[in-house]
């Protein structure tokens, strides 16, 4: 797991990059799931990598909807590249205790991606609390775009 204080990846996005907010609340999770699904087909990544995706990117949801401030935003950064997509999810956070390793929902994100690192931003920049996210790798097979 790598863990950072500060994640500025806006700066190092490609030009492919979407950003969907939506509230905190585990309603939310189907359009998660669609648009990591279209966005996955859309990028050429096989059956079982979109499947095992929308199930790694479910989890990280989860564990942060769980973890969220009252009234906090969800934000998911779907970051198209030439070798991998990489999927950004955060919200500010009550507590700093949303993914451990060796959990059983670190087992799982492990399992069906190629990389997870978390990252927080220390600062209060919505009055919610401090921004705690999880970064999820999946590795194309082979580069299709």
């Amino acid at each position: 797991m790598f863990e950072s204080e500060s994640s500025d990846t806006a700066s190092v996005r490609s030009p492919k990059a979407v950003e969907l907010r939506i509230d905190a609340q585990l309603e939310n999770l189907a359009v998660v799931r669609t648009v990591i699904g279209a966005i996955g087909t859309f990028e050429d990544l096989d059956l079982d990598a979109v499947a095992d995706l929308r199930l790694a990117v479910d989890e990280a949801c989860t564990r942060l909807i769980k973890s969220a401030a009252k009234d906090a935003t969800l934000v998911l950064v779907i970051d198209p590249r030439p070798n991998e997509l990489v999927i950004d999810v955060s919200t500010s956070s009550t507590t700093e205790d949303v993914l451990t390793p060796g959990s059983f929902s670190w087992h799982v994100l492990t399992s069906l991606t190629d990389d997870v690192s978390t990252f927080r931003n220390g600062s209060d920049v919505d009055g919610l609390g401090p921004v705690f996210g999880i970064s999820l790798t999946t590795r194309r097979v082979s580069p299709a775009r």
